[in-house]
This record gives structure tokens, C-alpha cells and sequence, in this order.
């Protein structure tokens, strides 16, 4: 029983010493062009939250239900623009204001009319 406790505070030390990777993403309606961008602080799992939402054919934002309905969950992809890791000094609501701005700046680059 030790060697569980153990072996679950190492799993649980390891977690929080992990770097935390958020950015920017950009899943995209490729049967009409539209879009949605967003800043994430953890980009792993939100990768993980929209292959599983891909693979249970479930709408990822409200925003999108309509086109969802539409062409279905495989006409939307997901890419990320960019990455950045967490400073050790940074608190995650700083972090989380860098990566709004990240957004702000790639936004630019996009057609917003074609945004969700």
C-alpha cells in the first residue's frame, strides 16, 4: 500500500512540476471558411478536449452549433499558431493576459468578418 502512495505523490509532483505550454489556436470550418481563435493556457489539453469532442461528434462552441449541424464535426480542424511556455515568475492570470494579447495580434491577420 506504501508503494501506491508513493508512486501516486511522485505521478502527482511530476504533474505539477510539468511546464505549462499554452498559445494560440485556430480551428477552422474547412467546408466555409469561417473560424474561431482563441488563446489557451494549456494547449495539451485542449488538444485533448477537441480530438474527444472529433471523435464524439460533439459541437466544440455554441458559436459554431449552427455550421456543426451543418457539415458535421470532421469539416472543422484545429491548428495551433502559437506556442509559448509559462515563466516560472509569471502567475497564471499574467499568463493568461499575455496569451490575450498573443491572440489580439494574430487576430489581425485573419478575415474577421469570417470569425465566429
Amino acid at each position: 500500500m506504501a508503494m501506491d502512495r508513493d508512486r501516486k505523490r511522485e505521478i502527482v509532483s511530476e504533474y505539477k512540476q510539468r511546464k505549462t505550454t499554452g498559445g494560440v489556436y485556430k480551428v477552422t470550418n474547412t467546408a466555409n471558411g469561417r473560424y474561431m481563435l482563441k488563446a489557451e493556457v494549456d494547449l495539451q489539453s485542449f488538444q485533448n478536449r477537441f480530438n474527444f469532442n472529433q471523435r464524439m461528434k460533439g459541437c466544440l462552441h455554441p458559436k459554431m452549433q449552427k455550421d456543426f449541424d451543418e457539415f458535421g464535426s470532421d469539416a472543422f480542424v484545429l491548428e495551433f499558431l502559437e506556442e509559448v511556455e509559462k515563466k516560472e515568475d509569471e502567475s497564471t492570470m499574467g499568463f493568461r493576459d499575455r496569451l490575450k494579447r498573443l491572440a489580439e495580434v494574430w487576430a489581425e491577420k485573419f478575415d474577421r468578418g469570417k470569425a465566429y
